[in-house]
């Protein structure tokens, strides 16, 4: 059944924008057809299409459950920015994974320095339908390397992978642990300064001794986390 996400409006749901345009030009759905809607909460909303008005869709709610997919654990990436083509994969790949929120940062090796608003909130509500999340996770504005320490603060585990640590990744730290952030570098990786710095408020692990490209490390760290602490 296909998946929108809209807006609550009393009784109803109302689909508005591209999600409209999707809706009636792109999939040509038709009223009375039935379909999935997210408000962005903890709930799947069957609807079925009541009418289309010339800007927007209004959806008749059937019925409410609890989505299933949302993640049990408080997943947080620390992304170092890597170029654009490895940030849409990170982007989309996290979030099937179960991260809650992406937050990137640039240092001595990043060549990019922000991130364009308007296609990251696309590819998060594209891939957090792909993979039937009820709520877009948030990708903050970048911040600065040296702002982590503040950013992470709370957390019960703080992984750091780093690829000239020599400390394999354990399950064990993840035994009762809640809140994790996890910190992954981009493809000109760390300077030696910044890896000490950031080795004093993380604990620091190896994925391996081969190398991997960023969105390969993400990949790895993230199905490793989210399994084993069976997110």
């Amino acid at each position: 059944m296909k998946r929108f996400f809209g807006t609550f409006n009393g009784e109803n749901i109302i689909l508005s924008g591209q999600e409209f345009l999707h809706a009636k030009k792109v999939l040509r759905l038709n009223e009375g057809d039935e379909v999935i809607a997210n408000i962005n909460d903890e709930y799947d909303y069957h609807c079925k299409i009541q009418k289309f008005n010339k800007n927007d869709c209004v959806l008749t709610i059937l019925e409410k459950t609890l989505c299933p997919s949302l993640p049990k654990k408080n997943i947080v990436l620390f992304q170092m920015l890597p170029k654009k083509e490895y940030l849409d994969n990170i982007i989309s790949k996290s979030i099937e994974l179960g991260v809650n929120k992406i937050v990137p940062f640039t240092s001595e090796y990043t060549m990019i320095k922000d991130i364009k608003k308007e296609r990251v909130e696309m590819q998060v509500m594209t891939a957090c339908k792909q993979c039937e999340r009820s709520k877009l996770i948030e990708v903050t504005s970048p911040i600065k390397l040296q702002q982590i320490p503040d950013q992470i603060k709370g957390f019960d585990l703080v992984l750091f992978a780093y690829e000239n640590s020599s400390t394999p990744f354990d399950s064990k730290l993840l035994k009762d642990k809640q809140n994790i952030a996890l910190i992954v570098g981009n493809e000109g990786g760390f300077s030696q300064k910044e890896a000490q710095y950031l080795e004093k408020y993380a604990t620091t692990i190896s994925l391996g001794k081969r190398i991997l490209r960023c969105d390969t490390a993400v990949l790895s760290l993230l199905s490793l986390v989210s399994i084993l602490s069976n997110n």
